[in-house]
């Protein structure tokens, strides 16, 4: 890192300014931290916000002009790499409970390990005590015993399990982006060339984090009014009581799932809850019922005999079979299974974004 040493400084505050730390910060940042660090956080966090109040190029604009360079070939320019790092910070944060994908957090923590390297140009021999913030931000349960911060990482990596949890992507995606921030790159080309494998990822991440903030998926605005494309209905697809509509266009999906004849029915109204119901209900099938938990969908299947089966979706329980499970699967297999279906869901993750 930069002559930026960690520095005690001394600073008092009222009493009910810190039972409010106490009581909101620390929970908010996972319970485990100090006050000190949990007000440190805060401080970093509103400089972060105050620094987004300048003039700058509108988010929207920001994203769709990196997805087309980087769809074009080109590289990312570091500014934009710091964009994007706290950009999938913020969703993480805005995540908190819920599926989180291993292979895009992994992507996360490679770039910053990466990025280390980099500045080091393979001269690390050991954990300077201004780089022990990035490691106490990858928690694990399981012991690192490593001699430098890249080989934290690596080991980190291979100790997460399959479902990261969403604090841990918090704190975890937090280095990446306080790197690119803080650090000095001497060669900033050779940044961008090394970083550039991730940026898929990375874009991902920050696309669904525009999505949370606005719930508007990243398309370019017609440069004329124009008469909109109907929606293509696909076939029904349908798997004993269980029956699926799909309507597509260009830049989304809507899904109406139905249980014949006329019981319960419910709509998927965009790409976003059809990909988190198809997430929980693979889960739910491979036995990891007390994971099958989303933001919008959860099931809650007994182990005892007769089984019971229930969807929780949002603001309605639907209660089925365990034969009508398993059609549901069935369903949405075949639904992205389907060619046309498969192509645009490819393509949406860099409309809707991923996490």
């Amino acid at each position: 890192m930069k002559s930026d040493n960690l520095r005690n400084f001394t600073v008092r505050f009222l009493e009910s300014a810190l039972r409010r730390v106490e009581s909101t910060a620390k929970p908010f940042y996972g319970g485990r931290l100090s006050m000190g660090e949990a007000i440190r956080r805060l401080a970093e966090e509103r400089l972060d916000e105050i620094d987004n109040l300048s003039p700058r190029e509108d988010e929207r604009d920001a994203l769709l002009r990196m997805v087309g360079g980087w769809r074009s070939g080109h590289l990312l320019a570091l500014s934009d790499l710091r964009f994007l790092a706290q950009s999938a910070n913020r969703a993480y944060q805005r995540r908190k409970d819920g599926l989180i994908s291993r292979e895009l957090l992994v992507a996360n923590v490679s770039a910053f390990r990466d990025a280390v390297r980099r500045s080091a140009r393979g001269k690390q021999k050991g954990i300077a005590p201004d780089e022990q913030y990035f490691v106490g931000n990858l928690t694990t349960r399981g012991l690192v015993n490593a001699k430098t911060l890249p080989e934290v990482v690596d080991q980190w990596i291979g100790l997460l399990a399959e479902r990261p949890r969403a604090v841990q992507a918090e704190f975890a995606s937090r280095n990446l982006y306080a790197y690119l921030r803080d650090e000095e790159f001497p060669d900033e080309l050779q940044l961008e060339k090394t970083l550039a494998q991730y940026v898929p990822a990375l874009l991902q991440v920050a696309i669904r984090n525009y999505w949370y903030k606005d719930r508007t998926p990243l398309t370019e605005s017609p440069k004329a009014p124009a008469q909109p494309d109907r929606p293509r209905k696909l076939s029904r697809i349908r798997a004993g009581r269980i029956a699926l509509d799909a309507w597509v266009e260009d830049y989304g999906i809507l899904v109406t799932v139905v249980m014949t004849p006329g019981e319960w029915g419910f709509t998927l109204r965009n790409f976003v809850e059809l990909e988190e119901l198809a997430a929980v209900t693979r889960l739910a099938d491979e036995g990891a019922g007390d994971e099958a938990d989303g933001t919008a969908f959860k099931w809650l299947i007994t182990q005892e005999e007769p089984r019971t089966v229930i969807l929780d979706a949002e603001r309605a329980w639907f209660r089925m079979e365990p034969t009508d499970f398993t059609s549901l699967k069935e369903c949405l297999d075949a639904l992205f299974d389907e060619p046309s279906v498969a192509a645009l869901v490819d393509r949406l993750q860099y409309v809707y974004g991923r996490i």
